[in-house]
């Protein structure tokens, strides 16, 4: 049975698409005088590229049929997961939008919580992760583990969805408390909690499990109450279970990176920053980051800001409730 997340996804195409919203950056500066907007790969790479070299070697981690710098394009990649390419054709067979012929050889299977560093022994000029942080079951071991692989001046890139537009958007932002606890825990699968939340809080809007910004429409949950039980039951087994066990929007991620790195618990800091584009936002790391250039306090401001100024959501016919148990 595919898991939960790709179950959620069913319908998005993976392929490139053009995603710019209307005032982002990236939107303004490439829509003048009719110029041709560029597509979500674009749009990635650029961003990867603003401190990464193009030439440097890259370790991208999960790119499954959606890789941003496959070793097809002439870039000196190798990628990690916990399938291998066969296993990675089988998990996406039912999905007709990819193309199996996307999925390229995967050079590092390794076991579901494995350190990273202990399955690969090389070392990166550019660890991408892409849509991989959120379902990581410890923010700040998988950060260390990606800064470990890093050559001198290396960079670690991450794309994250913005949950005020994407399948989370109910779900509450998650506290730098849990990330702290949740740190050199033995535990390599998610919680019954966090299957709970996932479950009961999942949405499509307008069919969708991601949207733009500023794109209206009703909201429907994605599980009743019957398949929210499955999945916390599901998930007091030991097989791991793919779902988003962290929710973020940018400022509030930058400034919770930028507190983890004051205090110590991780070695890279901000070195480059992009605003949500579709529903994701972009972040480069590195050992000698500057940081994001503001206070806490004006960061605290904008993490509040990106809160307050939500849609007022409105939902589809409700489906026959589940009686509780």
């Amino acid at each position: 049975m595919p898991s939960l997340a790709t179950r959620l996804r069913k319908g998005i195409p993976r392929r490139v698409r053009r995603v710019l919203r209307a005032g982002s950056t990236a939107a303004t500066s490439s829509t003048k005088a009719g110029a041709k907007q560029p597509s979500r790969l674009e749009v990635r790479r650029a961003f990867v590229f603003r401190t990464a070299k193009r030439d440097g070697t890259v370790l991208e981690i999960g790119p499954a049929h959606n890789a941003i710098l496959p070793k097809r394009d002439g870039f000196r990649t190798k990628t990690v997961d916990y399938l291998d390419r066969d296993g990675l054709v089988e998990k996406y067979r039912e999905f007709k939008q990819y193309d199996p012929n996307d999925i390229e050889v995967v050079d590092y299977v390794i076991a579901v919580g494995e350190p990273l560093p202990h399955a690969i022994d090389e070392r990166f000029d550019l660890v991408l992760a892409a849509h991989v942080l959120e379902h990581s079951v410890s923010v700040i071991d998988f950060i260390n583990d990606c800064t470990a692989l890093l050559a001198p001046g290396g960079v670690v890139s991450l794309i994250v969805p913005d949950h005020r537009y994407c399948f989370d958007r109910f779900r509450e932002r998650s506290s730098i408390g849990r990330v702290i606890d949740a740190t050199g825990v033995e535990r390599h699968t998610h919680s019954v909690g966090t299957l709970a939340e996932f479950s009961l809080y999942a949405v499509r809007q307008r069919g969708g499990t991601s949207w733009p910004a500023g794109r209206h429409g009703d909201y429907r949950f994605v599980h009743d109450l019957d398949e929210v039980r499955t999945n916390m039951e599901r998930a007091r087994g030991t097989d791991y279970i793919d779902v988003h066990d962290w929710v973020f929007s940018p400022h509030h991620l930058r400034l919770m990176l930028e507190d983890l790195y004051t205090l110590g618990f991780i070695g890279v800091r901000e070195a480059a920053f992009q605003d949500t584009i579709g529903h994701e936002f972009f972040l480069n790391l590195t050992v000698d980051g500057a940081g994001p250039g503001m206070s806490r306090e004006e960061l605290a401001v904008l993490a509040d800001a990106e809160q307050t100024g939500m849609d007022r959501p409105t939902f589809e016919a409700p489906r026959t409730a589940s009686v509780a148990r």
